[in-house]
């Protein structure tokens, strides 16, 4: 009897430590992801706030976008409490300069090994993910996914278990680059907005033939969408949002090539507004009474993810106006005129709603690919009501947003906003 249960116990560490991430073509000539044999589709937040939530609404990975060793193990740490999957980050420069620069390359180098030789048997990452549009702007060099292919060949020099890949924008350039330069990784990432229904024809068109993930996803982005007649970009409301989340991420999972994806943002971050890809409302903002609510795109992300209806939804805004005036007939008015703003909401619950008004001035101090933003100034007070109707005069000439947030008491804050311009 020992003997048989000592060989037990060999035969299970053997499998244990031969246990791995793997990507296989399926017999349908599609690709899957195998998570210690088990067929697992990436259901993926991008971000690693509130872990709980995600888990609750049926995602089981997140994605990262760098960090230090210590970093990664609080990340690891929640990933594990919550039973979540992690792609961990792997930061590099979108300078391609850099990548002929033996200092800098060395400092990559010794991050990636140090990175691999404290993860390298980490059950909760699956994935290192070697740098996040590196090719923005143009700077796609041979140079530059060489370095990536290299980074690729130190991880798995060291980390049998895990899987290797690069994070690119829609750019079927730099996806044959990659096909070229980077044969090593496992698959590539691709960041996909507006043109998520064409997605699988430029990657199955290109020069890669491997499996891909949608790395980054979520509304119609400002450098893609209508804009004002005075040039400010047109945010989707939150129940817009929603309808557009779950339309995309059945497109996704229609492809058999693609072996799951990572919903932006589930967090809360400024870019050209402080609600564009925000699946979480801000929180701390001075004056500004919100505590990082669920936007209506996590109930919708429920939806899709699990395939049930969720027991709570979101209250739904389906118009906005100024004036009389909607976002697509450029409200415009004279300074220190009075006018008043309008919102349609509804609560399918029929919850008690609570609506925080802010008006800010249009972004002026921007940035591309995700860089730092700053938060644009905000104008007058923030203002409490229980209808959707507000009375507005603002004295000073320039462009300016008003934004809604609808509370329903259940933790959901939907939004929109209305670009306005002040003669």
């Amino acid at each position: 009897m020992r003997k048989l249960c000592c060989l037990i116990f060999c035969l299970l560490l053997c499998a244990a430590s031969s246990a791995q991430v793997q990507v296989r073509k399926t017999a349908t000539g599609g690709w899957e992801l195998l998570v210690d044999g088990r067929p697992t589709y990436i259901k993926g937040v991008g971000g690693t706030n509130r872990m709980d939530v995600a888990a609750a609404s049926g995602a089981n990975a997140c994605r990262t976008w760098g960090g230090s060793v210590q970093q990664v193990e609080q990340t690891v740490a929640e990933a594990r409490e919550h039973g979540m999957y992690i792609m961990q980050g792997i930061g590099l420069t979108k300078d391609p300069k850099m990548y002929e620069n033996e200092e800098y390359k060395n400092r990559l180098r010794a991050q990636c090994r140090e990175l691999a030789e404290r993860f390298k048997d980490d059950p909760n990452i699956i994935i290192w993910g070697i740098g996040n549009e590196i090719e923005l702007n143009g700077n796609s060099t041979p140079e530059a996914w060489a370095f990536v292919n290299e980074l690729s060949l130190l991880f798995k020099s060291i980390d049998k278990r895990h899987l290797t890949s690069a994070v690119i924008t829609y750019n079927q350039k730099s996806l044959n680059l990659v096909a070229k330069h980077a044969p090593s990784l496992d698959f590539v990432g691709i960041n996909c907005y507006g043109g998520i229904n064409t997605l699988a024809n430029m990657v199955a068109t290109s020069d890669y033939k491997g499996p891909y993930m949608v790395t980054e996803w979520g509304p119609t982005g400002w450098w893609e969408c209508e804009k004002t007649s005075w040039g400010a970009p047109i945010e989707q409301s939150s129940e817009e949002k929603r309808i557009c989340y779950e339309e995309r991420y059945r497109t996704i999972t229609s492809d058999p090539a693609c072996m799951g994806s990572f919903v932006f943002l589930w967090g809360q971050k400024e870019e050209r507004t402080p609600t564009w890809f925000c699946m979480f409302t801000e929180s701390g903002v001075e004056g500004l009474p919100l505590n990082g609510e669920k936007a209506a795109t996590v109930e919708g992300m429920e939806r899709v993810w699990t395939g049930r209806e969720p027991a709570q939804t979101a209250p739904v805004i389906s118009s906005m106006t100024a004036g009389g005036k909607a976002v697509r007939e450029n409200p415009t008015f004279a300074a220190g005129k009075a006018f008043k703003v309008n919102v349609a909401v509804k609560d399918r619950e029929k919850d008690k709603m609570t609506y925080i008004w802010e008006v800010l001035k249009e972004a002026t101090i921007t940035a591309t690919g995700g860089a730092y933003e700053p938060r644009p100034d905000r104008v007058g007070a923030v203002r409490t009501t229980r209808k959707p109707v507000l009375k507005l005069k603002l004295d000073e000439p320039g462009a300016y947003r008003v934004y809604i947030y609808a509370l329903d008491g259940t933790g959901y804050a939907s939004s929109t906003n209305l670009p306005i311009l002040v003669q």
